[in-house]
């Protein structure tokens, strides 16, 4: 382990705290709300719309993209193989995750709007 592998393996340190401190924002519905769904949102609907299942959203793979750069600074730093491919099983987690909650999200939106309708 030389010293070039140590410097990266804490700057990957730094990414996965400042992540994981912005995920913890996200989910407390601090801050502006990284999600598409709240950056194409019209100003009025910004203010009318609850955005929390979005923030909660966004939080959770801000928290799984930090555990992810966890991973990838300690194989960096060890070079065992398992890291990486625990990494790569979090990004597979990940992207099922964000498919199936945009998908619930856009669901319960539908719903709510019909009974709005009625």
């Amino acid at each position: 382990m030389d010293i070039a592998e140590i410097v990266i393996a804490l700057l990957f340190a730094a990414a996965a705290a400042f992540t994981a401190l912005f995920g913890i924002r996200q989910l407390a519905c601090k801050g502006y709300c990284f999600n598409n769904a709240y950056i194409y949102a019209s100003k009025e609907e910004r203010e009318t719309k609850d955005f929390t299942p979005y923030y909660k959203q966004s939080g959770r793979i801000f928290l799984m993209i930090s555990g992810m750069t966890v991973l990838d600074g300690l194989f960096i730093l060890f070079s065992q193989r398992w890291f990486m491919i625990a990494a790569l099983l979090m990004m597979t987690v990940m992207i099922v995750y964000a498919v199936r909650s945009s998908v619930k999200i856009a669901k319960e939106n539908k719903e709510n709007k019909e009974k709005e309708n009625v």
